[in-house]
C-alpha cells in the first residue's frame, strides 16, 4: 500500500516540462474572443462553435520557429475542419458514427499530422442535434482556429530566430559540462557518459531546430550552421582527448603538466559558455580580446616535458602521447575561437515561409512492409479502432447521457504502451474528478452565462499553462473549460458532472483493457533486427574510417555515425517500450541497456582514431586492416544473429596487434636514429608525426577490440544448451 501511495504521489508531483503562461494566455484570448462575440451578438451557439475549433487548433501546441509552428498550425486548422464536417455529415445517425469513428481513430493513430486532433473533431460533431448545419459549423470552427493561429505566430516574427538562437546555446553548454568532467583530476566514468549522452543530443536538437529555417547559401545565412559543426567537432575531440588520457596516465606526466592541461581545459569550456551566453542573448563580441593564457602555458609546459623526457632517453611512444594531447587541447581552443568570431558577426537568416510538408518518398512500400509484420504502429492503430468501436456501440446501444465523454476519454487515455496508459488513465481521472467538481459548483453558485465565459478562459489560461508541466494539473484546469466548451448550449449541472467523471473512469477503464488485451505492442519481435542493424551500422562505421586512412576522402564518417548513432537509439528505444509492458522482460532489457552503453564505447573508440586521419597520416600501419577486421566481425554477428545460430566467431586481432606493436616499435627506433643522427627535437618530420599519431592510436585500437568483442557478445549471447 505504501508504494503504491508513493507512486500516486509522484505521478501527480512529476514535471513533465516548464510551464508556458504566455501560450496559456495566447490560448485564452483565442477562445474567449469568440465566445465574447458571440454572445454579445446573440448567437452564442456560433461563438462557441468557434472557441471550440480555437481549443482543437491551441491544443495540438506546435512548436519550432514560426514558419514550421505556422505550417503546423495551418494543417490543424485543416485537419479541425474537414473531420469537423466529416462528424457532422454523421450526427443523428447513431450507428453511422460507429463505423466512421473508430476509422478515424485508427488512421489518426497511425498518421502524425492527425493525431488525436482528428478523432476529438469527428466525436464532438457526431452529437450535435440532428439539422445542425455541417458547412457552417466546419467554417466557423475553421475561422476560430485561424485567429488563434493568428495570434501564435504574429509574435514571432520579431522574435523569429530566438528559437534558434536558443537551440544554439543549449547545444554549447552541455559541451561545456562535458569538458568540465574532463578538466577533474579523476573524470569518473559514469558522469562522462552521461555529460556525452546530453551534448550529442542537444547537438541533434540543435540541427533539428537549423533544420526547421529555410535559408539560402550566403554564407551569412550558414552562420548557424557553422556553429553547430564546432560544436560537433569540439566534441568529437573531446571524446578522443578522453581516450588519450587514459593513455597517458600510464606514463605519470609530472603533476604540473596535469595541473596545465586541466586548466586550459576547464578555461575553454568557460569559453564554451561565454560563446554559447552571446548567441542565447544575441550580444557582442564574447570574451573581448582577452588571450588564452591558460593554453599558452598548457602548450609550453607540455613542450618543457616532451625536451626533458627526450634529453633523458625516456619511452619516445609516452613522449608522443603528450604531443598528442597537446595537439588536441589546441585544435579544440581553434575551433572554439573559429565559433567566437562566427558568433561576433552575428546570426543572420532569410525569412522562413510557411510550405506544406514534402511527400514522403516510399510510403506506400513503408505501409506495406508494417502490415506484412504487425509493425507496433500498426498494433497500436489498430487497437484504438476496436477499443473506440466498443465505446460508440455502447454509448449508441444504450443511449447514455453525454455518452461522447466515454469515448473521447478512451481516445485521450490509450497510448501504445500498457505503462503509458496506466500512467494517462491515473493523472486524467484524478484532474477531471477536480476539476468537474469545481465546475458543477461554481455554476451552481453563479448560473450566468458571463460565467460560463469567465470559466472557459480562465480554465484555458491556467490549463495551457501548467498543460507541459503534467497531464493531471492539465486536466484540474482544462476540465471545465472542455465541458462548457463542448455542451455550451446547454447549462451544466451536477449530474452532468457525475456523468463526466463516471464516464471518465469508464474510458480509462476501456483504455486499460485494450492496452492489456488488444494485440501486445510486439516490440520484442522488433528486437532481433534492430540489433542487427546496430551491428551492421558500426562496421560501416569502422569501414569507413578504415578507408579515410587508407586515403579515401571521400568515406562519410559522419553519416556512417549518424545510423550508428540512430540505429543504438532504436535499440535503447525496445529497452523502455518493453520496460512498460505489462510483464517487462528484465533479463532482455538489461541486455539492451548494456548492449546501448558498449555500443556508445565502440563509437568513441572509433572516433578517437577517426581524429587522427584530420592530422593527414602518412603511415598508420596495419590500423586499417585492424578496423577491417572489426567490421567483419561485426557482420558475421548481425548474420548469425538473423540466422538464429550461435556461429560467430571469436574476433580475433591477436596477429594485427602484434604487428601494430611492432610497427610502433620499429617507428620508435627509427625515430630515435634520427634524433641521434642530429636532427633537432624541434623538427616536425614526417617519421614524428608517423610515430605521434600511431602511438595516439594504441589504446584506441586495443580498446576498440575489446569493445567490439563484448558487443557481439551481449547483443548474442552464448547458448548454453
Amino acid at each position: 500500500m505504501r508504494s503504491s501511495l508513493a507512486w500516486l504521489r509522484e505521478t501527480y508531483a512529476e514535471s513533465e516540462g516548464r510551464a508556458s503562461p504566455v501560450y496559456g494566455v495566447v490560448a485564452s484570448i483565442g477562445m474567449g474572443v469568440p465566445l465574447t462575440i458571440g454572445t454579445v451578438t446573440g448567437h452564442p451557439a456560433e461563438g462557441g462553435v468557434a472557441a471550440l475549433g480555437a481549443f482543437f487548433v491551441a491544443n495540438t501546441t506546435p512548436q519550432g520557429p514560426y514558419g514550421a509552428r505556422a505550417r503546423a498550425l495551418l494543417v490543424a486548422v485543416a485537419v479541425v475542419t474537414g473531420f469537423t464536417m466529416l462528424g457532422g455529415l454523421a450526427s443523428g445517425h447513431g450507428w453511422l458514427a460507429v463505423a466512421v469513428v473508430p476509422v478515424v481513430a485508427a488512421l489518426a493513430a497511425s498518421v502524425p499530422w492527425m493525431g488525436v486532433t482528428a478523432t476529438l473533431c469527428t466525436v464532438v460533431a457526431t452529437v450535435r442535434p440532428p439539422g445542425s448545419p455541417v458547412l457552417l459549423n466546419g467554417f466557423m470552427e475553421m475561422l476560430g482556429g485561424l485567429f488563434v493561429s493568428l495570434l501564435m505566430v504574429v509574435p514571432l516574427v520579431t522574435h523569429r530566430l530566438q528559437p534558434l538562437r536558443t537551440a544554439l546555446a543549449e547545444a554549447g553548454r552541455p559541451v561545456a559540462a562535458a569538458l568540465d568532467v574532463l578538466a577533474a583530476p579523476e573524470p569518473d566514468g559514469e558522469e562522462w557518459t552521461r555529460k556525452r549522452r546530453q551534448a550529442y543530443e542537444a547537438l541533434r536538437k540543435a540541427r533539428a531546430t537549423y533544420g526547421l529555417y529555410l535559408s539560402g547559401g550566403r554564407d551569412d545565412e550558414q552562420r548557424p550552421k557553422r556553429l553547430i559543426d564546432a560544436f560537433a567537432r569540439l566534441m568529437d575531440e573531446a571524446v578522443a582527448l578522453r581516450a588519450l588520457l587514459d593513455a597517458a596516465r600510464t606514463a605519470s606526466p609530472p603533476e604540473e603538466w596535469q595541473r596545465e592541461r586541466r586548466v586550459a581545459v576547464a578555461a575553454l569550456a568557460a569559453r564554451i559558455r561565454l560563446v554559447a551566453e552571446a548567441i542565447e542573448t544575441g550580444g557582442g563580441t564574447p570574451l573581448g580580446d582577452d588571450e588564452p593564457v591558460a593554453l599558452d602555458r598548457f602548450v609550453r609546459v607540455s613542450e618543457e616535458v616532451r625536451q626533458d623526457w627526450l634529453a633523458g632517453q625516456s619511452d619516445l611512444v609516452a613522449t608522443a602521447l603528450i604531443v598528442q594531447i597537446r595537439r588536441s587541447v589546441s585544435r579544440m581552443a581553434a575551433t572554439v575561437d573559429g565559433a567566437r568570431q562566427v558568433t561576433a558577426r552575428g546570426l543572420k537568416i532569410g525569412f522562413d515561409t510557411p510550405h506544406l510538408p514534402e511527400r514522403p518518398q516510399g510510403g506506400w512500400e513503408r505501409f506495406t512492409e508494417a502490415l506484412r509484420t504487425r509493425s507496433p504502429g500498426v498494433r497500436y492503430a489498430a487497437r484504438m479502432g476496436v477499443c473506440i468501436a466498443i465505446t460508440m456501440a455502447l454509448v449508441t446501444g444504450l443511449r447514455l447521457p453525454h455518452g461522447h465523454w466515454l469515448t473521447i476519454s478512451a481516445v485521450v487515455c490509450l497510448r501504445d504502451s500498457y505503462g503509458d496508459t496506466v500512467t494517462r488513465v491515473v493523472k486524467r481521472i484524478g484532474g477531471t474528478a477536480i476539476g468537474a467538481i469545481a465546475a458543477a459548483l461554481i455554476l451552481a453558485l453563479v448560473p450566468q452565462q458571463t460565467t460560463l465565459i469567465v470559466l472557459i478562459f480562465v480554465g484555458a489560461a491556467l490549463g495551457f499553462t501548467v498543460r507541459p508541466v503534467n497531464h493531471a494539473h492539465w486536466m484540474a484546469f482544462a476540465t471545465p473549460m472542455m465541458m462548457l466548451l463542448v455542451d455550451y448550449s446547454k447549462p451544466m449541472s451536477w449530474s452532468a458532472a457525475g456523468w463526466r467523471i463516471g464516464l471518465t473512469i469508464a474510458g480509462g477503464a476501456f483504455a486499460l483493457v485494450s492496452a492489456r488485451v488488444l494485440w501486445p505492442a510486439g516490440t520484442i519481435s522488433l528486437v532481433p533486427g534492430r540489433l542487427a542493424r546496430l551491428l551492421r551500422s558500426h562496421a560501416q562505421l569502422a569501414r569507413a574510417v578504415a578507408a579515410r586512412f587508407d586515403g579515401d576522402k571521400e568515406a562519410s564518417v559522419r553519416r556512417r555515425m549518424e545510423d550508428a548513432t540512430s540505429a543504438a537509439t532504436d535499440v535503447e528505444e525496445s529497452a523502455l517500450s518493453l520496460g512498460r509492458e505489462p510483464a517487462p522482460p528484465e533479463d532482455l532489457i538489461r541486455r539492451l541497456r548494456e548492449v546501448g552503453a558498449l555500443a556508445r564505447r565502440v563509437r568513441d573508440d572509433v572516433k578517437a582514431l577517426g581524429a587522427l586521419h584530420e592530422e593527414d597520416p602518412s603511415d598508420a600501419g596495419p590500423l586499417p586492416a585492424i578496423l577491417e577486421r572489426v567490421a567483419e566481425h561485426l557482420d558475421e554477428g548481425a548474420d548469425a544473429l538473423l540466422c538464429d545460430e550461435n556461429t560467430a566467431a571469436e574476433l580475433r586481432l591477436s596477429d594485427l596487434l602484434e604487428e601494430f606493436d611492432h610497427h610502433l616499435s620499429e617507428l620508435t627506433r627509427r625515430r630515435r636514429a634520427e634524433l641521434d643522427s642530429g636532427v633537432g627535437t624541434d623538427a616536425v618530420t614526417t617519421l614524428r608525426r608517423s610515430l605521434v599519431q600511431v602511438a595516439a592510436a594504441r589504446h584506441a585500437l586495443r580498446g576498440l577490440a575489446s569493445d567490439a568483442e563484448r558487443l557481439r557478445r551481449t547483443v548474442q549471447p552464448e547458448n548454453p544448451g
